[in-house]
């Protein structure tokens, strides 16, 4: 029994050997690690870690903390960024390869190489230290660890004849210019601040330049390209001034004060602080016999008329105030000239025109007068007088008057004035026609005033006479150096509508029997011309009448003497051709008038037979003899 239990331990002893060592040689052979070439392992120990890069095999015991970890596989484009656990460190390593990091190194990523070309940079900046640098293409950078930019890739600016660099250094804190040709690439440090243009100044142009470090402007004469300094500002591009012939430039200094003139022709160009104070170039002045011009001399304040004829230019301080024209006064007109003292002076033409001009402290008086037309109501307009008229003038007025009775019209009619004593009438008045039409209407309802309605229609002509008679004489107007010539009127009309209706009535049967009359004188002047006209018509009938029988008288006397002429022929040549037959002349003859009494009755007898008469004869006509009771008749 001990020795089967015996045997039992043993064989027992030796099963659980056999066990365990099959059980080792099994986890011995699962620990077998193989790690190729792009692996590694990481063993992470209590207090450390390490690792061990492939290609290799191994047995990794399980109570060992490990982990087996594959290469970072950077292209050639890229770069790796590792960071180190410890001390935050970071490395970055290029493409391309298989990058093994260490043991406390984790991948904060893979990130593209700069690429830049010909005409490219990069500016880089350390986060730790603040240090910048520029890398120039062409090149692929990869970036130090810490460093950063965050412009990205940059071009170049190629400096070609037309442009330049506005560059500020933050180091020293001033700014440059760079105009060299090239590709400019700026220095670690510096800031481009532009890309300036250069400015085209064509021949007619000019540029002002403010140096902004002085404050001193300067000319800049075109045709040039202009770059400006880095300090300078161009504060306006003009044009040149061409001056022709007859032109002329004042220009004021602003810092000095100083005044100079230029007269053209000529190219110019004012100064950085002159300024034209005429507004520019302007027009000199010629001066003839009918113009001049009045000159402010500023050193002295006083003014002179300048009236040499030629072209006139200012001298420096200077300036034409004005240009005058000189003022014609004819036959007719008068004019009137004040200084500055208040005197009058009249130049008058009622001797032969003259021609003046106004002194440089004179001015030409100007009146208001009033302007009346037919149908004007007060107030009437103006119109501005400088000459004088010394002719009679002509104006109309328009009132409305009351007769005595209480009529109510408006008359309209006009009056001549004229003017007599020039310096009178101004010393009086302003308004020379406003004052004579306002007096001598005035005395017009006076008169009118006076008068019933009925004497007014059968006298107007001779209350506007006396009324012109009572004005005449009115000393009113020769203290203002004019005459009232004459007052007419030539309408009048009835405010009331119901006085213009009886007014129409009694005109319309005023001219009703105006027109009966002139009818009447019409009609008898026709009848009297148609009498006329019968008498002439008579005589020239009876003219006529006489003429006529005239006429027949001689034509009968010609047709009886042509008859008779023939009626002898006939009876001679009846009578001798018988004188062989019958010798007796009165045998003859009786024969003759024998034959001729036939022929008669022959003819009578014809004209019976043929017409429709009725034939009466007498005893006598058949010679017959009638005897009753012994009584012969």
């Amino acid at each position: 029994m001990g020795d089967n239990l015996a045997f039992t331990l043993v064989g027992g002893g030796c099963a659980a050997i056999c066990l365990g060592l099959l059980i080792f040689i099994i986890v011995m052979l699962a620990s077998i690690t193989v790690v190729n070439e792009k692996q590694q392992i990481l063993f992470i120990l209590p207090t450390t870690k390490e690792v061990k890069n492939g290609p290799f095999t191994e047995i990794v015991w399980p109570h060992l903390n490990h982990e087996v970890r594959d290469a970072v596989q950077v292209e050639l484009s890229e770069y790796a960024v590792l960071k180190h656990e410890r001390t935050q460190e970071l490395r970055h390593v290029p493409g391309p390869q298989f990058v093994f990091m260490g043991a406390y190194e984790t991948l904060e990523g893979k990130r593209t190489k700069i690429v830049m070309q010909k005409q490219e940079y990069v500016r880089l900046i350390d986060k730790m230290t603040g240090e910048e640098r520029v890398v120039a293409g062409p090149t692929t950078l990869v970036p130090n660890p810490l460093e950063e930019y965050p412009t990205g890739v940059e071009t170049a600016i190629v400096i070609g004849a037309q442009n330049a660099v506005l560059v500020y250094n933050k180091t020293s804190g001033l700014k440059s210019l760079i105009t060299e040709a090239g590709a400019f690439i700026p220095a670690p440090y510096e800031e481009i601040l532009s890309e300036q243009q250069a400015r085209l100044l064509e021949p007619l142009e000019y540029a002002v330049v403010k140096d902004l470090l002085t404050g001193e402007a300067r000319n800049e004469v075109g045709p040039k390209l202009l770059q400006q300094g880095p300090y300078e500002e161009i504060l306006a591009t003009k044009q040149k001034m061409v001056l022709e012939k007859d032109e002329y430039l004042q220009l004021l200094d602003k810092k000095t004060g100083t005044e100079r003139v230029l007269k053209g022709p000529d190219q110019v160009v004012p100064g950085p602080s002159e300024e034209a104070p005429g507004g520019g170039k302007q027009k000199a002045v010629f001066l003839t016999d009918q113009q001049a011009v009045v000159v402010l001399n500023r050193t002295s304040g006083q003014r002179r008329l300048e009236t040499t004829n030629g072209v006139f230019i200012p001298e420096a301080y200077e300036r034409v105030l004005e240009v005058r024209t000189k003022y014609l006064v004819l036959t007719h007109q008068a004019a009137v000239t004040r200084d500055v003292q208040g005197n009058l002076r009249e130049i008058s033409g009622a001797d032969g025109s003259d021609a003046f001009f106004l002194q440089p402290y004179e001015e030409l008086v100007q009146m208001q007068w009033s302007v009346y037309q037919p149908d004007s109501v007060d107030p009437v307009p103006k119109e501005t007088v400088t000459m004088i008229d010394l002719r009679s003038q002509k104006m109309f007025y328009n009132v409305e008057v009351r007769t005595s009775d209480n009529v109510k019209m408006r008359i309209q009619g006009t009056l001549f004035w004229q003017v007599k004593n020039v310096l009178t009438m101004i010393a009086m008045t302003a308004d020379p026609a406003g004052d004579v039409s306002q007096r001598a209407r005035s005395g017009l309802i006076a008169a009118v005033s006076k008068a019933t309605f009925a004497t007014f229609m059968n006298e107007f002509g001779n209350i506007t006479q006396q009324a012109f008679a009572a004005e005449a004489t009115d000393p009113f107007y020769l203290s203002r150096g004019v005459e009232l010539q004459s007052l007419e009127m030539t309408k009048y009309e009835m405010v009331d509508q119901e006085t213009a209706n009886i007014l129409q009535l009694i005109i319309q049967e005023s001219t009703n029997r105006i027109n009966q009359l002139q009818q009447q004188e019409s009609e008898n002047d026709v009848k009297a011309a148609k009498l006329v006209a019968d008498i002439e018509l008579e005589k020239q009938r009876t003219s006529l009448i006489t003429t006529q029988a005239a006429n027949e008288k001689l034509q009968a006397s010609l047709q009886g003497q042509a008859a008779g002429t023939e009626l002898v022929e006939s009876a001679v040549a009846f009578i001798d051709g018988l004188n062989e037959t019958i010798s007796e002349v009165t045998d003859r003859t009786s024969l003759y008038r024998l034959h001729q009494l036939l022929d008669s009755r022959n003819i009578d007898t014809s004209n019976l037979a043929t017409g429709q008469a009725q034939l009466f004869l007498t005893p006598s006509n058949l010679n017959l003899q009638l005897r009753m009771a012994n009584n012969e008749l």
